[in-house]
């Protein structure tokens, strides 16, 4: 019998090559080789007889064959996909959830036993994907701090974020940190690249000297460090104040303009193992923001 339908996998390379932008980032994505992304991507042109994707450029793009393509098949494979996923739920409560490294690291890991052990929900961290891994289906719910959802994803507000500053015992140089009143435009400021401005958001001017880092995790450790001051917000900065690695400089809580919010596709149905994980990070960021003001007053 001639086969009447492309394999799955091809497809779902098709689909997350169509989203991902490079076939080199969907290979690092989906774990395969540069090679077999362009294989399998090429047998599914033979199959169908059309070039789904205009290679004369540095990066393919989508050919008017393949748009047409996507439209037609990516609701298909976000069923099948759906529909594995609830029969498999029941039996292991599997859920990809995708967030930066910082809060995957800092808030999210070191909860995972315990989430699995109250709800029976067992995570998959997909960690720094972005909203592409909501999008081709790399990951179910993502969460991050700062950040607007582009069409086609959902967005449950969490917290909106207040900072105080922070800084160790003693800075780099020796000097002797902050105190409460002290003007902090004076002494280093250690912040992040993104979101970005998190000082000016709070002096409301642009401060003179900053040093900027790829992550929230790295600022607070270079601010541990006594590099400079950071401005402590709820979650992240919980273990560095809990262990007095830093110390609140300033009790003046002032809101960034920020809120941190779970993203999901618009699409996709909402299933049992997702309002289990949802209610119950809810409940722990809750009670993480509590026990930031409780440190932080």
């Amino acid at each position: 019998m001639l086969r009447k339908a492309p394999p799955l996998e091809s497809v779902e390379v098709f689909v997350a090559a169509a989203r991902g932008g490079s076939f080199r980032a969907v290979a690092r994505d989906m774990a395969l080789s540069p090679s077999a992304v362009s294989r399998r991507i090429a047998g599914l042109e033979e199959f169908l007889g059309v070039t789904l994707f205009d290679r004369s450029g540095l990066v393919p793009v989508l050919s008017a064959a393949g748009l047409r393509y996507l439209e037609r098949v990516e609701p298909g494979l976000r069923t099948i996909t759906d529909a594995t996923d609830d029969m498999a739920a029941p039996r292991s409560g599997r859920l990809r959830v995708t967030a930066s490294h910082s809060f995957a690291s800092i808030w999210l890991l070191p909860r995972l036993a315990k989430l699995l052990e109250e709800t029976g929900v067992d995570v998959e961290l997909v960690v720094g994907a972005g909203f592409d891994a909501l999008t081709s289906n790399a990951a179910d719910i993502g969460i991050w701090g700062g950040r607007v959802a582009p069409n086609g994803l959902e967005t449950l507000p969490l917290f909106d974020v207040t900072a105080v500053p922070v800084c160790p015992e003693r800075l780099a140089n020796g000097r002797t940190p902050p105190r409460s009143g002290d003007p902090l435009g004076d002494f280093p400021l250690v912040s992040v690249h993104r979101p970005k401005d998190l000082w000016r958001r709070w002096l409301g001017a642009p401060p003179r000297h900053v040093r900027s880092f790829d992550t929230l995790h790295m600022m607070y450790e270079a601010s541990a460090a006594g590099l400079g001051v950071a401005l402590a917000t709820p979650l992240l900065s919980e273990p560095f104040l809990a262990s007095g690695r830093l110390r609140v400089c300033s009790t003046d809580a002032r809101p960034l303009g920020l809120s941190y919010a779970l993203f999901h596709p618009s699409a996709r149905p909402t299933r049992t193992v997702d309002r289990l994980f949802v209610d119950w990070t809810r409940s722990q960021i809750a009670e993480s923001v509590k026990r930031f003001e409780q440190l932080t007053c």
